[in-house]
């Protein structure tokens, strides 16, 4: 288990007018325009590991599209479903048990949303021991909010609200539906 702590790190922007709601095929699709852009990089694919619990839906797309080997950690940062969270900056990470002792070549760590940053940096450090020399482990995720400074280095939309995706529960009020997904962007 780590933690990691950034009490004043990155804060995630809200315009606070709807949340935003992708569809789960807008999300499967998104998944795997993620994937087929790391086809023919170097060094290839050889794992993803989606963060529970919003990134598994997407790294199950990916890892199925690449045909590579599917892993889950876990990573707690917010408190609570409720939208409108502030990053907190402290993130709980637990690796599975079946997680292989060393990784080689290149490792899709996936979430749903990269908020502030800290989940990707956080379950980044806590594999640090676990990649072979010259092993690339490459963050992607379906949204990056604007506030976001430090990751992912692939997404699909950029936020500036809350998103309510469809492996979560509803929200009670109105939402925005997202653009269809065309392109990845890449820092």
């Amino acid at each position: 288990m780590t933690t990691t702590q950034e009490p004043s790190g990155p804060q995630r922007v809200f315009a606070r007018t709807a949340p935003y709601a992708p569809s789960l095929y807008q999300c499967y699709d998104a998944a795997r325009l993620l994937a087929e852009s790391t086809v023919g990089a170097e060094p290839g694919v050889t794992a993803v590991i989606g963060i529970a619990n919003g990134g598994v839906k997407p790294a199950t797309v990916a890892a199925d599209f690449l045909k590579v080997p599917l892993y889950v950690a876990s990573a707690q940062h917010n408190a609570s479903d409720q939208p409108w969270q502030q990053a907190t900056g402290q993130v709980t990470v637990t690796l599975p048990d079946d997680l292989p002792p060393l990784f080689t070549r290149r490792v899709l760590l996936v979430d749903d949303i990269a908020g502030s940053g800290a989940t990707f940096l956080a379950v980044a450090q806590a594999l640090h021991g676990r990649l072979s020399a010259g092993a690339v482990l490459q963050t992607v995720a379906l949204c990056r909010n604007a506030g976001c400074t430090d990751g992912p280095d692939r997404w699909i939309w950029d936020v500036d609200d809350w998103v309510v995706f469809p492996w979560e529960a509803p929200h009670s009020g109105p939402v925005r539906a997202m653009p269809a997904p065309r392109r990845v962007i890449t820092r």
